[in-house]
């Protein structure tokens, strides 16, 4: 199936967006021309390419593998040509006609307003960083949702965000766009054009329920962002050079501004995350309150005017958080299923509806629950419990639970303890309130917290949390877990998990996926055997374990509907068993919490699902770091490579959190208040210490910092006090973090022209994007939290070197 309407929309939605900042001034007529020729050269290129192998093999015979993905890429490619082709035919003929008319020029006059006192630019520059932290946290939680929220599309979504907002700032200094009041309004509205394509692009291109490919949720991501995040680094650079003209002038103070509104940000979308608001309420109500800024501040000047607007926006905030628009847009979000309820908490959000008259409950996006799931809660339950003679206390670890404890009540149990983070999602289904069911309880606590804490002893613990996609998620399929898991167990205890989809075929990247789990399960207890269903289930005990599932089934007179005679046969499970053991790689790492190899070999097996996507995800990666390297300019090294240490060490930070003290999600956002706090008081407040300080020395200062919290690694993860290592991790980070800021202080330093400035803060966002990439995708997965901490110190000492080069060029 190829996209005619969907790719042939996209492009006109990109070229009327790319003609709107044209047209707006936001970049001249050259960059405008350059930019649409060079795309259509990539795909030309691409289309030529494409249409070249394919002739080859029909003439020759050729037989080249990558046929049906050249194929694709082909018609597709050729349906973009075709659009970008259109607009930009059009676009000529305008600028023939034009040929010979006089471009209107702002004034030098107006170049910036009256507006342009020192404490409005302040106020101005708070609010921009207020919408855009805002706006950032709001969307990255619902396209973290939508395109599957493990780390390497997280830090897609960040690198993104950064370079976009560093492209702003590049084309800034030679845009001829200098009136505040169209700047402010661009940037104040610019949110709805990324809710806009968010909505449209998510009907076009994504399935309900489905996680995208990589790919594809990388395109996504970067589309989306790519209007919002461009206007709002284009405001900030503005705004400086609007500051200029101030005595007290000074970059990195106008940059201290920006992220105090940020952090501010940060405090108020955590306290209405929390279960006051829902996310598109709290989206659209600061998107009003910016508007509203910006028309009172620069449009409105009659008293009765200004009145309106205030009752106006007043009554606008009122409606939305009376009538919730969250299910409206739930709604377009999820084609095919007719959404009657909605709600946000802290964790996520849920999302009840119907599809062909049948309940359906999504969380985050991704099916939970839905009618007639036999096949699935049987397989869940049956292959471990059927292991144990008499099952009588059972842990069960998230998972939809109606149908599960429908199945695990046909052992009849003394008690069932079903641990569920979240309180809401734990409430959703009939009958799984605590007290309603004799002999359940329910514990709303982070399951690897709760089973290094509790002192109850189960005789199974099932768990059916999702596979280890992300470096949170890959705690529970460590071998510390495993151990943990063991000591809550009877000696004849069984414990199950389902790590993944059944490939049926195992490639290369499967077998070490599965084998680091298998071989963290295989060294903490005495016997591991897989079965295979829907899922891959791996059963562990110290006790003698038999996939014989249909003679246990019978033994134990358990009558199901799937798991039993009826459907399955012993002979075939017992053969699938021992192909998918023969098939373990015993000499493959182990995945623990400090080495979470299991989320990089899962990440490569995605990949795998859809091979003709894997080259170009690879390229995709490549062709943004080279993107990101393109944007250093001398002595901005310094602050690329000092930017992606501290993204990386932040990625490292919340890990530990994680690990330390639990998924703790409103901590998560002290952590990353205080390193943005840190920056803060770095670039924009005039402190002795580091002020003074040479930038030999503060380098130093960094590398010995880091290469300490590499080596005290080991001491800080083996704290037991949540207070205790809440209050290391926000220190840790403020001190990096005040060292960095200072830097960028220290590089903006006046006499300093608009573009040096541009060029600093472009440096910043694009290692800081890359930095978020590297580490929480690659380095970290790959390498471990303590290699990982290492690489920052080489990092910081490469931009020292580039610093030191640039100089003596100059001297």
């Amino acid at each position: 199936m190829y996209h005619v309407l969907a790719t042939g929309l996209t492009s006109t939605v990109l070229y009327l967006l790319s003609y709107f900042f044209y047209r707006n001034r936001f970049y001249s007529l050259q960059f405008h021309r350059k930019l649409w020729n060079s795309i259509l050269a990539v795909v030309f290129i691409l289309t030529a390419s494409a249409g070249l192998f394919l002739a080859l093999q029909v003439n020759y015979k050729w037989n080249i593998p990558v046929t049906k993905t050249i194929l694709k890429w082909h018609v597709e490619s050729g349906i973009g040509l075709a659009f970008a082709g259109i607009f930009h035919f059009i676009w000529h003929f305008t600028y023939y006609m034009d040929f010979f008319r006089r471009q209107k020029s702002e004034s030098s006059a107006e170049e910036f307003e009256a507006r342009s006192r020192e404490g409005d630019l302040a106020i101005n520059l708070f609010i921009v960083g207020f919408v855009s932290s805002s706006v950032q946290l709001l969307f990255m939680k619902e396209i973290m949702n939508i395109t599957g929220g493990y780390e390497l599309i997280t830090g897609i979504f960040l690198c993104s965000w950064l370079l976009g907002s560093a492209a702003g700032a590049r084309v800034a200094p030679a845009s001829q766009l200098t009136s505040l009041r169209k700047i402010n309004l661009f940037f104040t509205t610019g949110p709805l054009i990324s809710l806009f394509l968010m909505m449209l692009l998510s009907r076009l291109f994504m399935k309900t329920g489905e996680t995208p490919s990589f790919l594809a949720g990388a395109a996504f991501t970067f589309l989306v962002l790519l209007p919002f995040c461009m206007i709002s680094g284009f405001t900030f650079i503005k705004l400086i050079a609007a500051a200029q003209g101030s005595v007290n002038f000074i970059p990195g103070r106008s940059f201290s501004i920006e992220t105090i509104g940020g952090i501010t940000a940060g405090i108020v979308v955590s306290l209405l995350s929390s279960g006051i608001l829902n996310t598109y309420q709290t989206l659209l109500a600061i998107i009003t309150l910016g508007i509203s800024y910006t028309l009172l501040t620069f449009y409105i000047r009659g008293k009765t005017g200004r009145f309106v607007i205030r009752i106006l926006m007043l009554l606008i905030v009122s409606a939305l958080i009376i009538f919730s628009p969250d299910i409206i847009f739930r709604q377009l979000l999820l084609r095919g299923i007719r959404v009657t309820a909605t709600q946000d908490t802290p964790y996520g959000n849920i999302t009840e509806g119907l599809y062909q008259g049948e309940v359906s409950t999504f969380y985050d996006q991704k099916l939970l629950t839905f009618s007639n799931d036999a096949i699935e809660s049987e397989e869940d339950i049956h292959y471990a419990l059927l292991q144990n003679d008499k099952p009588e206390d059972i842990l069960l670890i998230s998972g939809s639970t109606e149908s599960r404890i429908k199945e695990i009540k046909k052992y009849s149990p003394k008690r069932i303890v079903f641990v569920e983070r979240d309180p809401a999602l734990a409430k959703i289904e009939t009958g799984i309130i605590e007290g309603e069911n004799a002999g359940l309880t329910v514990e709303n606590d982070d399951a690897f917290r709760y089973i290094t804490k509790t002192n109850r002893k189960f005789d199974a613990i099932i768990m059916l949390l999702s596979p280890p996609s992300s470096l949170l998620l890959n705690r529970f399929y460590t071998l510390e877990f495993f151990q943990a898991v063991k000591k809550a167990m009877n000696s004849d205890g069984v414990f199950s998990c389902a790590p993944g989809i059944n490939p049926n075929y195992f490639n290369r990247e499967a077998v070490l996926f599965y084998s680091s789990i298998f071989n963290g399960l295989k060294k903490a207890f005495r016997n591991v055997i897989p079965i295979a269903g829907n899922k891959i289930y791996f059963i562990a005990s110290d006790q003698e374990l038999s996939s014989s599932i249909c003679m246990l089934a019978a033994e134990r007179n358990i009558v199901n509907s799937y798991v039993g005679p009826d459907y399955l046969s012993d002979d075939l499970i017992k053969a699938k068993s021992d192909e998918i053991t023969a098939l373990i790689d015993s000499s493959v790492r182990l995945n623990r919490t400090a080495m979470p190899v299991a989320c990089f070999y899962y990440q490569a097996f995605n990949l795998t699902k859809n091979i003709g996507e894997k080259i170009p995800a690879l390229v995709l990666l490549l062709l943004l770091f080279v993107i990101s390297l393109t944007l250093i300019r001398g002595k901005s090294a310094l602050m690329y490579f000092s930017a992606s240490a501290l993204a990386g060490y932040e990625i490292i930070m919340l890990l530990v959190l994680q690990l330390t003290a639990g998924n703790m999600y409103q901590l998560t956002g002290l952590i990353i208040a205080g390193l943005m706090a840190g920056l803060a008081i770095g670039s924009g407040i005039c402190i002795r210490f580091p002020d003074k300080l040479s930038m030999g020395i503060k380098v130093l200062i960094l590398i010995v910092f880091y290469i300490m919290i590499a080596v005290s690694t080991q001491i800080i993860l083996g704290i037991t006090s949540r207070f205790l290592i809440i209050s290391v991790l926000i220190l840790s980070g403020f001190v990096p973090a005040i060292i960095t800021g200072n830097i960028f202080r220290e590089l903006t330093r006046p006499p300093m022209g608009r573009k040096d400035t541009s060029i600093v803060y472009s440096s910043d966002l694009a290692g800081s994007a890359i930095g978020f990439i590297v580490f929480s995708g690659i380095a970290v997965p790959l390498t471990g939290i303590i290699p990982s901490l290492f690489i920052l110190p080489v990092l910081i000492l490469t931009g020292f070197v580039f610093l030191i080069f640039s100089t003596r060029r100059r001297i």
